[in-house]
């Protein structure tokens, strides 16, 4: 039941937004499986080719481990370039399309993923102690996966070579697998800071289900800060739509958070269309 709504809720976002898909610069393949490449579509900092290392981050889409397509976070990458980043989107295999066990098999691409930009840091220029990971619905349990569930692995690359991110952004986190898998039942002390998007009107993420893991996480000394947008449903940050609001919103306090993380520096750049409203405070909740 709780694959349909979130099929569906994922389906309605793509049909009825309108498109803001940029163009990646160049892509990377990370990983080969059975004959396919696993792509990152890679979005570079203006003085690239001038400089010597960079922050970065790798965002992984959702669609319930069975659909989706990597540009659904093309807006994000394309702003965290115009910040200075090295940003990436991940595409990894899928329930639907490679027949696979999710979100185990996911798991072990998002995290050779992120070995793939540490083991390559020199080539490709990335700052390997100023590594972000981000994503959506079940792309967020990906992201969250990288440091939290470390049983998980393949060896594709050294295992010597650290998953782990130094910070992690999740919007409207989809953890309902196995517990095992869950980062809801993996909170440890000693996890990389975050922050977190979820609505208060999202019909498949109840706002006390992270309400309780934000709580879970400080519990144990983690970094945590919880945003709640009071009407936003599924996907409420996705900026392939450039009338939406809360992409504006949610990119301003994940960039004040890296800054706060000691990933970025300087203010951030973001800027609502003239025709989009800010978001007033009576719409989101806080929790720190």
């Amino acid at each position: 039941m709780f694959y349909k709504i979130v099929l569906f809720l994922f389906i309605s976002l793509n049909l009825f937004s309108k498109a803001n898909i940029p163009d990646p610069d160049t892509y990377w393949t990370y990983k080969s499986v059975a004959g396919k490449d696993l792509k990152l579509s890679v979005f570079l900092p203006e003085n690239y080719e001038a400089g010597k290392k960079f922050p970065t981050i790798a965002i992984f889409h959702g669609g319930s481990w069975r659909v989706g397509n990597p540009n659904m976070h093309y807006a994000d990458c394309k702003y965290w370039a115009s910040r200075g980043m090295i940003a990436v989107s991940v595409k990894y295999r899928l329930k639907d399309e490679d027949k696979i066990t999710v979100p185990f098999e996911c798991m072990k691409d998002a995290k050779s993923a992120i070995r793939y930009l540490r083991q390559n840091a020199s080539q490709l220029k990335v700052d390997s102690d100023k590594i972000v990971v981000a994503g959506g619905s079940a792309g967020a349990q990906l992201a969250a996966s990288t440091a939290m569930i470390p049983k998980v692995n393949d060896e594709v690359y050294d295992l010597a070579i650290s998953a782990k991110p130094q910070a992690i952004i999740l919007y409207n986190p989809w953890f309902k697998c196995k517990k095992e898998w869950s980062p809801t039942h993996n909170v440890v002390a000693d996890l990389p800071p975050m922050i977190i998007f979820s609505g208060g009107n999202d019909k498949a993420i109840p706002v006390q289900e992270m309400v309780d893991f934000h709580k879970s996480m400080k519990a144990q000394s983690n970094k945590t800060e919880l945003y709640i947008g009071q009407d936003g449903k599924h996907g409420f940050c996705n900026g392939r739509n450039p009338n939406n609001p809360f992409f504006y919103w949610s990119i301003k306090h994940a960039d004040d958070f890296l800054v706060k993380a000691g990933i970025l520096s300087g203010q951030a750049t973001i800027q609502y269309p003239q025709r989009v409203k800010a978001i007033s405070k009576e719409r989101v909740f806080y929790y720190p």
